[in-house]
C-alpha cells in the first residue's frame, strides 16, 4: 500500500507541475486538464492515504493554483466550487490535534482568494475566525 501511495503523490504533484508550467506558458486550457487532474489526485490522496503537513500545503497550492486558472478561464463558479471543496476537506483535517495548526492556516490562506469567503462552509468560516483572534490556544 505504500508503493500506491507513493505512486498517487507522484501523479498528483506531476500534474501540479504540469499545470504550473503551462500557466507560465499562457496555455489554459491545457493548465486547467492537468491542474483539474491534480486536484482529483489530492482530494483522492487525502482520502486513500495519512494525511501529513506537506500534503496539506500542497493541497492548498492545487487548490489556489486551479482557482486562479478556473478565474481567468471565465468559470469563476466552479472556482469557488473547488475552494469550497477544499475548505471541506481542510475542516475535517481540522480535528486532528497534530495537524490543526497546519489545516487552519491552508483555509486561512484559501479565505484570502478574491470572491471566496462568502463561499467557504460556515463551519470552517467560523473554526478560521477562531484562529485569526487566538492563535496559540486553538491550534494547539
Amino acid at each position: 500500500m505504500c508503493g500506491c501511495g507513493f505512486f498517487n503523490a507522484k501523479v498528483w504533484l506531476g500534474c501540479l507541475g504540469s499545470g504550473i508550467e503551462l500557466i507560465e506558458q499562457c496555455e489554459l486550457d491545457k493548465a486547467e486538464s492537468e491542474l483539474v487532474k491534480a486536484f482529483v489526485a489530492g482530494k483522492l490522496f487525502f482520502r486513500e492515504h495519512e494525511v501529513t503537513v506537506d500534503a496539506i500545503g500542497v493541497l492548498a497550492d492545487t487548490t489556489s493554483v486551479l482557482y486562479l486558472c478556473l478565474k481567468r478561464t471565465g468559470d469563476p463558479k466552479l472556482a469557488i466550487e473547488v475552494v469550497n471543496s477544499t475548505a471541506h476537506t481542510l475542516s475535517r483535517v481540522m480535528h486532528s490535534v497534530g495537524l490543526r495548526q497546519e489545516a487552519m492556516q491552508a483555509c486561512n490562506h484559501l479565505l484570502m482568494l478574491d470572491d471566496v469567503p462568502a463561499e467557504v462552509p460556515t463551519t470552517a468560516q467560523l473554526a478560521m475566525c477562531r484562529y485569526i483572534e487566538n492563535r496559540s490556544v486553538i491550534a494547539h
